[in-house]
């Protein structure tokens, strides 16, 4: 089931549910509160403030490669920006202990006022326990030059349940990189994208859909895909694959996640982080 809401109406909405017995919506609409809170943190307290009350122990950062994410924040000195972004398309399992958010970022000094913004979407994956909060598990973004869905409405969708092939998480990643592999990505993301992907590249505008993907450059040459790490909620319905690739003498890391559909397990998000130079 999906919900659209326009950036402007969403408080309300969201208080809203507050106030009622929970909807069919509730959930990827909490999701999307918490989302906008964590933001709203940061622009008010800081980065590393809000990293430290919203992410989980044990969640990881991409910077440079998977990290740990409090053990990173908590050691260095909160950076002098404004980070501010807000969601515009949140997935929520149907057990509701696993979510997808992204959306469009922005970035500014707090000390040099003449600084030009710097804009980017972000890429998170939430974990919640039984009876506990909302907190970020994975988390990775990118910049791009320009601004980029702020006035998109927010798409909350929650996984409709489709039934299981048998085909498990793990297997699915393994078919797409094997297919990457032999035949190009273009032949893997025709296969195993889902229509609604979003994709992300740093420096380029979001891919969004399967067509904008296949039409990036690139994307006929061959990868190799490695995942370290795949997990899926309790329903088997969402899920996440984080790992390695190489393509075109690129190396980096990706995070994908992934969503139970009719034709089975697709890839509702993709993010890749090239390693940097030495």
């Amino acid at each position: 089931m999906k919900n659209r809401l326009a950036p402007a109406a969403l408080a309300a909405a969201l208080a809203g549910c507050a106030a009622a017995p929970p909807a069919p919506d509730a959930g990827p609409a909490e999701l999307a509160a918490a989302e906008s809170a964590f933001a709203a943190q940061s622009v008010r307290e800081g980065m590393k403030a809000a990293f430290l009350a919203w992410f989980a122990p044990g969640s990881v950062l991409l910077r440079g490669g998977p990290i740990d994410a409090r053990e990173a924040v908590g050691r260095n000195p909160d950076p002098p920006i404004v980070l501010d972004w807000r969601p515009a398309f949140v997935a929520l399992s149907a057990s509701g202990d696993l979510g997808y958010s992204t959306g469009p970022t922005k970035m500014t000094s707090r000390t040099d006022a003449s600084r030009p913004p710097r804009y980017g979407q972000y890429f998170s994956v939430w974990r919640r326990e039984a009876g506990g909060p909302w907190r970020v598990w994975v988390d990775l973004g990118i910049n791009h030059p320009a601004p980029s869905l702020w006035d998109a409405p927010l798409e909350a969708t929650r996984v409709a349940g489709a039934p299981d092939d048998g085909m498990g998480l793990s297997q699915a990643e393994a078919k797409f990189a094997a297919l990457s592999g032999t035949e190009g990505q273009a032949a893997a993301y025709r296969a195993w994208a889902s229509p609604a992907i979003r994709a992300y590249r740093d420096g380029r505008e979001p891919m969004l859909g399967s067509p904008g993907i296949l039409a990036s450059h690139g994307i006929a040459d061959r990868a190799t895909w490695q995942a370290d790490r795949a997990e899926a909620s309790a329903a088997g319905d969402l899920g996440f694959t984080l790992g390695r690739y190489e393509r075109g003498g690129e190396k980096g890391h990706f995070v994908r996640v992934w969503r139970r559909e009719s034709a089975g397990w697709r890839i509702l998000g993709d993010i890749t982080e090239a390693a940097k130079a030495n």
